[in-house]
């Protein structure tokens, strides 16, 4: 698939005019309310900001990402001896070109542009009960997270988030650690569910099969250990296609469970999908010896 794209600076006007329309095309938006115009992805080019697109060799563009710099809070500016982060505020793909790793290539294209300005830390947020999301940011990206948003963008008038709140983690990419750096080169092979099972994960909530296609949540525990086992749906957008009620107590359940962990210092630092005979299931890793310092400085131990 790569072979028929290529990933560049978006800079022309009709380019920035395209990805107004692939926003539309991806979250179903029926009006322009939730749109990024164009002005702002000029103006964000125009100082400093990183606006890629990926393009088929006929020049039509099938996805984009684009981020601009921001402030680190006091905590993260301790953290990397620096204030200035990369926001990365929003990728898409067109449907026809989804499950081909265009993600993964935009973000180390992405990755790379930051890396040039000196910058260590890309954020975005993400929501949580995505598991093709999780399985990109988390899994093969090497993204961690410790911060949750409850309802952070309010009531989104598009196709994708319509009718339940728009929780979202927040993801830190710490693009020089070699946490990261294993994870894009696949140098270490990532623990399996039952691996994790071996070395104490301790799971925290518990579900039971309600159809074919989907689980409900029955309950959590506040239980202690050096990892944690959150299980999430394998299919959300589905879900609330099926059953919005049932989407919904997912939403207020892992919102629970997530404000408790990472107040209690716990971070998001795995993410494994497994089969159980014909059951799929999808669960976060989260750890409590995750230090930031450590990947801040470029380095990470598991």
């Amino acid at each position: 698939m790569s072979s028929i794209f290529t990933i560049r600076s978006v800079t022309t006007l009709d380019e920035f005019a395209a990805i107004e329309e692939l926003q539309r095309v991806v979250w179903g938006m029926d009006t322009d309310t939730e749109l990024v115009p164009a002005h702002l992805l000029i103006t964000v080019h125009h100082y400093g900001g990183v606006v890629l697109g990926a393009f088929t060799p006929e020049n039509q563009m099938i996805g984009f990402v684009f981020g601009f710099a921001g402030i680190a809070d006091d905590k993260r500016s301790v953290e990397m001896g620096s204030k200035i982060i990369h926001c990365s505020h929003m990728m898409g793909i067109l449907p026809d070109y989804r499950g081909h790793s265009l993600g993964y290539a935009l973000k180390c294209a992405q990755r790379e542009a930051v890396l040039k300005q000196d910058t260590n830390l890309i954020v975005w947020t993400y929501d949580p009960l995505l598991q093709v999301n999780a399985s990109l940011n988390i899994a093969r990206l090497g993204g961690v997270c410790r911060t949750y948003f409850p309802n952070l963008y309010g009531e989104l008038n598009e196709t994708l988030n319509a009718g339940l709140p728009t929780d979202r983690f927040e993801v830190e990419w710490w693009i020089a650690s070699r946490h990261v750096e294993s994870h894009l080169d696949s140098i270490e092979k990532h623990r399996t569910l039952v691996e994790w099972r071996a070395v104490g994960a301790i799971p925290v909530n518990q579900t039971t099969p309600c159809t074919d296609s989907h689980r409900t949540p029955e309950g959590w525990e506040k239980v202690t250990s050096t990892a944690l086992l959150v299980e999430i749906p394998v299919d959300f957008q589905s879900m609330r296609k099926d059953d919005l009620a049932l989407a919904h107590d997912w939403r207020l359940h892992t919102r629970e469970i997530f404000l408790w962990a990472f107040a209690e210092g716990y971070s998001v630092e795995g993410f494994v999908t497994e089969w159980a005979a014909q059951d799929r299931r999808a669960y976060y890793v989260l750890t409590s010896n995750v230090n930031f310092h450590i990947l801040a400085g470029g380095h990470y131990e598991d």
